[in-house]
């Protein structure tokens, strides 16, 4: 019903966020993206919209989804413009190199994708690597596999390179008089912004539990300069550098990344070779 053309327009568009980054993938420009994804919109009767924090479509979507199907199960068969999302962490230098026929994400730190999951589900992706917060609770129709597990540590931001034991000292002052601030990555998925918010209120709580009885989480904005903190991996941290000092103290928690496709495709060659080559360069 559409062109190849015309639909990888939309989607490229839902899951980059913008026709300018979609046209720096497709080696287009934003009027001609805008154009061929207005034709898929008018042929299909829907509409694009933007929530708070992403794009998405709206309308029936049967149609478009099997439209979607037949495109996608062409590009498996070519091997040839296959989507694959990686998050900004694991494209720093030499960073996940994808094999013949796929392509990743452009490397950003302003970018994040919010629900590659539900993408996936839509045939707008063909693989993609999730965080743990990413996951569904149900999904009897995806093959998930664990490619390396990481640490994730609490680091604190040493700007005026501090020794360990004076930086530590610092950090335990600001818990105690409540001035800490989590410092929250621009290239951390919502989710996991979320689950480091709530790592954060949980230490308040331990460390200050009569904070937890007024319910007041955040800290006093008289209590002097922040302290900026965050719960970073290995990884996240060689992302974007800055001055992170891992405290030692803190029992890291556990990160897994995780490669994820449809099931009815986990056989496909094409997915195969991705399978292969993560695992040779993330599985450790």
């Amino acid at each position: 019903m559409v062109t190849e053309e015309q639909l990888a327009a939309l989607d490229l568009t839902l899951w980059l966020g913008s026709t300018e980054r979609a046209a720096e993938v497709d080696f287009s420009n934003q009027s001609t993206i805008s154009r061929r994804h207005h034709k898929v919109l008018r042929q299909f009767g829907i509409e694009l919209n933007r929530t708070k924090r992403q794009l998405e479509v709206s309308g029936d979507l049967q149609l478009l989804d099997l439209e979607r199907q037949v495109h996608q199960l062409a590009r498996l068969k070519r091997r040839l413009g296959l989507r694959l999302q990686v998050p900004f962490w694991l494209q720093n230098k030499p960073g996940v190199v994808p094999p013949e026929g796929w392509s990743m994400n452009p490397q950003r730190a302003d970018l994040s994708c919010t629900d590659p999951v539900t993408l996936l589900r839509e045939h707008v992706l063909d693989a993609c690597l999730a965080t743990p917060t990413q996951i569904p609770e149900t999904h009897d129709d995806l093959f998930i596999l664990e490619l390396h597990n990481r640490p994730i540590h609490l680091t604190l931001l040493n700007r005026n390179d501090q020794s360990e034991s004076d930086l530590e000292d610092r950090f335990q002052r600001s818990l105690e008089r409540g001035n800490l601030q989590l410092r929250l990555m621009p290239f951390l998925p919502a989710s996991c912004r979320e689950r480091s918010q709530e790592w954060f209120e949980e230490l308040l709580t331990i460390n200050q539990p009569e904070r937890h009885k007024t319910m007041a989480l955040r800290p006093s904005p008289h209590s002097g300069q922040s302290f900026q903190m965050a719960y970073l991996t290995p990884e996240m941290r060689a992302a974007q550098p800055l001055p992170w000092q891992v405290d030692q103290n803190f029992e890291p928690y556990t990160y897994t990344e995780h490669l994820v496709v449809m099931a009815q495709h986990a056989n496909e060659p094409a997915v195969l070779a991705l399978l292969e080559s993560l695992q040779q360069q993330l599985g450790q």
